[in-house]
């Protein structure tokens, strides 16, 4: 074989492992932005390199590993439950707050999110996000002594609501729901169940005396219907005496005006005496 023709061969197989090694190590891939996920494609070289570059991508995207990146962001609902910490009323009273954070990202704001922070999610929760939640806690319970906020909690939260809600929105973030679970300080906890006992046994009193009261009432209303009762019924024997005598006294006297009669005319006196007589038994 000719030098030539040799080299020409060593060429094409050089060219051919080139390709086949290059095929093999290409950076040319794809990846699948599912829904409820936002992408962002950064560019890492050229002109046009860094976040100020930044393109939402959704679907099915290749891209070049060695010049671009794929940040993915959720825009589904995220629960956080944070680690306890502790907040100082006006009145210098200790709360401990174990919030929960439900919240969503800003489909449209994810790459000011990038731009801003550099880092993932997850990261973000645990930083900014939990400074912003510790900071409106503290600023709200400055307001509030520690009375109010047990006596007043809806409005407590009402305020930490709104103040979450604007300092979350403004870095892309939208609030969505917040559970406090506020612990007071153990001395306030026994003056609240000293009170509560407190109450509780005022309410059993008053619960106790108009028992008694109503118990009385009843018997009271019951012996009052005896009475009514037997009164009503001596005055009906009453009235049924007079009756009585006023229909049975004539037929009374004839009868006994027949059992004192022998038979005889009577020779002494006369019927009205007789009558006089039977009356006088």
């Amino acid at each position: 074989m000719e030098p030539n023709n040799l080299k020409r061969i060593f060429r094409i197989g050089g060219i051919v492992i080139v390709l086949v090694v290059a095929l093999f190590i290409q950076p040319f891939t794809y990846e699948n932005i599912d829904a409820g996920n936002v992408g962002i494609k950064i560019n890492l070289y050229g002109s046009d390199r860094g976040v100020d570059n930044i393109t939402i991508v959704t679907g099915r995207v290749w891209y070049n590993t060695w010049t671009t990146k794929i940040v993915e962001f959720p825009t589904y609902t995220q629960n956080v439950d944070y680690e306890p910490f502790v907040v100082t009323t006006k009145d210098a009273a200790e709360f401990q707050v174990d919030p929960k954070l439900n919240y969503h990202v800003n489909a449209t704001m994810v790459p000011n999110i990038y731009r801003q922070y550099r880092k993932p999610l997850n990261e973000i929760e645990q930083q900014f996000m939990r400074n912003t939640i510790y900071d409106a806690y503290r600023i709200v319970a400055n307001s509030f002594t520690s009375d109010s906020v047990m006596s007043n909690r809806e409005r407590f939260e009402d305020k930490i609501q709104t103040l979450l809600t604007k300092n979350l929105a403004k870095d892309g973030f939208v609030y969505d729901q917040l559970t406090s679970a506020i612990t007071p300080p153990a001395s306030l906890r026994r003056m609240i169940d000293e009170k509560n006992a407190s109450i509780q046994a005022r309410l059993k009193a008053e619960n106790e005396a108009k028992q008694a009261i109503a118990e009385a009432q009843v018997i009271k209303a019951k012996a009052d219907g005896e009475a009514t009762a037997l009164l009503i019924k001596a005055r009906a024997e009453s009235e049924a005496n007079k009756l009585r005598q006023q229909s049975l006294t004539p037929l009374l006297v004839q009868t006994r005006m027949i059992e004192k009669w022998n038979g005889q005319l009577p020779t002494y006196g006369t019927v009205p005496q007789l009558f006089k007589d039977i009356t006088k038994e």
